[in-house]
């Protein structure tokens, strides 16, 4: 009896061992084709990156203002301007001086581009675009705030940078600067001698991926500028959502290093991002995408040396900057 009870338990444990085994294998399974698939998202990301920098080509029809759509030139009313008109040539001819002054007026450099006498829109204040370099931001800060003041990095947000010759001009959406930098700088961003941001953030939303990736390799990470840019692209929303109510939106992040690109043997004006991640929940094709469900799936790890080029960084060199792209796809969800 005993022996019988015995054998029966042993069968017992047996069967459970085996379910468990079971699930545990499902489950691995499971994670191993999710983790299968978000690559495959990423890798197909990546190449349309690729194809969109080797064709050198904003392939957007840049349409000329109306004279209602002029009216964020001249007093600052932008109301009129459909997104769906844009890029917007709002106006020709002006000298860089008119354009640093009326961009001011209108606290519309984020949204305006300068480029030999042209002022060209191309994107329009949302709440989607705030909220996700407004997130991108406070996490950068986050990693800084128990430094001593000269180890510090700044943030110096949408400041304007320009070329010496004044020919071009643009505004980031949000960007960073170590505290120890010289300044004047012998590369100065603008009049006042003020230097390049090391690590810029630019929100695309409205903007074509060819345009903004030309803007990055030909104006940010022109020599002797920037060094890291991440490029958060904000693909359109169809206001569609799932069964639990979350949006169906596909969310890009593009992380782009001049370091990197060089050592790589990546041509001056060419260089291709080091990191492509689908921060979204639908991939390229509209698919379900879980590659980023949850915090610290999906993550940008910017270094100290980046952040401190050109400069002496603190010792021990250790600060890592590590934006988890979780948190800001939250906050553009909840800002839709």
């Amino acid at each position: 009896m005993f022996s019988t009870s015995c054998d029966s338990s042993y069968a017992s444990k047996r069967s459970t061992l085996k379910d468990e085994k079971s699930v545990s294998s499902s489950t691995s399974t499971s994670s191993s084709l999710s983790q299968t698939s978000s690559q495959r998202s990423e890798d197909e990301a990546f190449k349309e990156c690729i194809e969109a920098i080797e064709s050198n080509l904003d392939t957007n029809i840049i349409n000329k203002a109306n004279d209602k759509e002029k009216k964020w030139w001249i007093d600052g009313n932008y109301k009129a301007i459909d997104e769906k008109r844009l890029p917007l040539c709002l106006i020709k001819n002006v000298t860089y001086l008119e354009y640093e002054k009326k961009s001011e007026i209108a606290n519309a450099g984020r949204c305006w581009e300068f480029d030999n006498g042209v002022v060209i829109i191309y994107e329009l204040p949302n709440r989607d675009h705030e909220a996700a370099h407004s997130e991108f931001t406070f996490q950068f800060r986050s990693a800084f705030a128990n430094l001593p003041f000269q180890d510090r990095v700044s943030s110096i947000g949408a400041a304007t940078c320009r070329d010496s010759e004044r020919r071009s001009a643009k505004q980031p959406d949000t960007s960073f600067v170590p505290n120890c930098l010289p300044k004047p700088s012998p590369h100065p961003s603008d009049a006042q001698g003020n230097p390049w941001p090391t690590v810029v953030c630019e929100v695309a939303r409205s903007q074509s991926l060819p345009h903004i990736l030309q803007k990055v390799n030909s104006f940010w990470l022109a020599p002797n500028r920037s060094e890291d840019v991440i490029v958060l692209k904000l693909w359109t929303w169809n206001n569609g959502r799932d069964a639990n109510q979350r949006p169906l939106r596909r969310l890009t992040c593009y992380k782009f290093c001049r370091q990197a690109s060089l050592l790589a043997g990546q041509a001056q004006g060419n260089f291709r991002p080091v990191q492509t991640l689908e921060f979204g929940t639908i991939n390229r094709h509209g698919a379900p995408y879980n590659g980023c469900s949850a915090p610290g799936m999906r993550t940008v790890t910017i270094t100290p040396a980046c952040v401190y080029r050109s400069c002496t960084p603190p010792y021990p060199l250790s600060v890592n900057v590590v934006i988890d792209l979780f948190d800001i796809q939250q906050e553009i969800f909840a800002a839709q």
